[in-house]
């Protein structure tokens, strides 16, 4: 018997799973979960760092049963800037703050969109690390100066618990400043900054590092730090071409390919191509996920409406179907004040009826997130040159039957469901990988298939479908 210790970490919260493997199949215990949410001070979003450490030593505290091992993943782009005592030069920025927006033009003059895309892969994003370090040099220059090690999120929690300094592939992948070679590129650094930064070395995962300075008989494991990548190895594929959506406050949807796909074609229409936990890559999109409904959820919250999960399903089948979509990846929905205002100013501009009741907004929000994610799964099939019939989602969008249905239906594929957990899985995948426990990703996804219900869903209702659809992409188009 061999347990693991997984903290996973998304952009609303924050947990740690025990999982234990016992030579045939995988068990978890959640041990312990917090809210994580960036907090606004002196007109920027950061992240509580503070906070965040306490609720991590707070879990470990409750580990009962001996534990081989741990292993850290977050969500992408975010980092932290040590100085040379070790200590943060500042609170971590939050992607969701918006100074780093004008430093995306100001960097394409210095390199065209194209080629950063083409040196990187990485869709041209204002979240993304390389505006968000630039929007700093701009901003507040003494924390470059002071800075002696830059580390993206997990590994900044990493190094806090073990004082390890090390950054791990796929989540510096998604910086836009990672090239080809899976090295820092230097080029892009001198152009934009007049210097190097003082990233921490890029390591492959699956690896012991270290050991927790509290906790001495854990090691630290260098897991894939990126959560859509534990979640994209913890996924049970079996079908050739298959292609794979992860929800949760984020949609990637996207498939396994050898290297990056870097044409005009995949530029144009914002793909991104980030790393897999075995040192290849996802084409994906990085779209919107359950954020709009989240923040919906607030407001309702605020003015006294309080739904169960059940209550959502109930109100979402009592709305009319097909009567308002919006384009979820549209900026008016990126960090508005009020979400619901939000959602009527995007139907008054485009001449649709408003949703009034909270089930018009689930029906709403639902219907249109299945019908992007079709529309981005046919550019995929386009771009690669492949088909499929099979979609494989994880995360916690699984647990929304209405949602994965209406993928089934707007895509016309089989979509198959599980493990909810998947990144925290996938994280603990690794580390049985690096304790010797496993030899491969294709052992750990057949653990996977023998230790978890996997949920299949088949589309229905194809003509109604195909009118949204054309619906649907005229609005886009507009």
């Amino acid at each position: 018997m061999t347990t693991v210790l997984a903290y996973d970490l998304g952009a609303s919260s924050g947990r740690l799973v025990a999982q234990t493997f016992n030579g045939q199949t995988l068990t978890t215990n959640e041990i312990h979960r917090f809210q994580n949410k960036p907090f606004y001070e002196d007109n920027h979003y950061y992240w509580d760092y503070d906070n965040l450490i306490k609720e991590l030593n707070r879990g470990l505290d409750k580990v009962a049963a001996p534990a081989k091992s741990l292993g850290i993943d977050t969500w992408g782009v975010d980092f932290g800037l040590l100085n040379k005592n070790g200590q943060l030069v500042s609170k971590p920025f939050s992607y969701r703050d918006t100074h780093s927006v004008p430093y995306v033009q100001k960097a394409i003059k210095h390199i065209s969109a194209q080629r950063l895309f083409e040196q990187t892969g990485n869709e041209i994003s204002a979240i993304n690390t390389l505006f968000q370090l630039m929007a700093i040099q701009g901003q507040y220059p003494q924390y470059l100066t002071e800075t002696t090690d830059l580390l993206m999120t997990p590994n900044l929690l990493m190094h806090a618990l073990s004082g390890v300094k090390l950054n791990e592939f796929t989540i510096a992948s998604t910086s836009q400043l990672v090239n080809k070679n899976k090295q820092w590129d230097k080029d892009i650094q001198q152009a934009l900054f007049d210097q190097t930064l003082p990233f921490a070395t890029i390591e492959m995962p699956h690896q012991l590092v270290g050991t927790l300075k509290n906790h001495k008989s854990i090691q630290m494991a260098l897991v894939p730090g990126h959560d859509t990548a534990c979640a994209l190895s913890a996924l049970p594929i079996q079908r050739r071409n298959a292609l794979f959506i992860s929800i949760g406050t984020w949609g990637l949807i996207g498939k396994e390919i050898k290297k990056p796909i870097t044409t005009l074609e995949a530029f144009q229409q914002s793909f991104t191509n980030e790393g897999t936990s075995e040192g290849q890559y996802r084409f994906q999109k990085n779209a919107m996920g359950f954020w709009i409904l989240q923040k919906c959820r607030e407001e309702w919250k605020q003015q006294g409406l309080h739904f169960t999960y059940e209550q959502e399903i109930l109100a979402f089948h009592q709305a009319k179907s097909f009567d308002t979509f919006i384009d979820p990846d549209d900026e008016l929905f990126f960090n508005p004040v009020s979400m619901l205002q939000a959602i009527k100013q995007y139907c008054i501009q485009t001449n649709q009826q408003v949703p009034i009741t909270p089930g018009e907004h689930i029906r709403c929000f639902t219907e249109s997130l299945a019908l992007k994610y079709a529309y981005t799964i046919e550019q995929i099939e386009t771009i690669t040159q492949t088909k499929t019939t099979d979609i494989y989602i994880g995360g916690g969008g699984t647990q929304n039957t209405n949602l994965c249905q209406l993928i089934a239906n707007a895509s016309n594929k089989i979509v198959h469901t599980g493990p909810t957990e998947a990144s925290s899985i996938g994280n603990g995948l690794s580390q049985l990988r690096a304790l010797g426990e496993l030899h491969s990703i294709e052992e750990g996804r057949q653990l996977v298939a023998n230790s978890f219900e996997m949920k299949q869903y088949v589309p229905q209702n194809n003509i109604k479908w195909q009118e949204a659809i054309d619906r649907f992409q005229q609005l886009l188009h507009k």
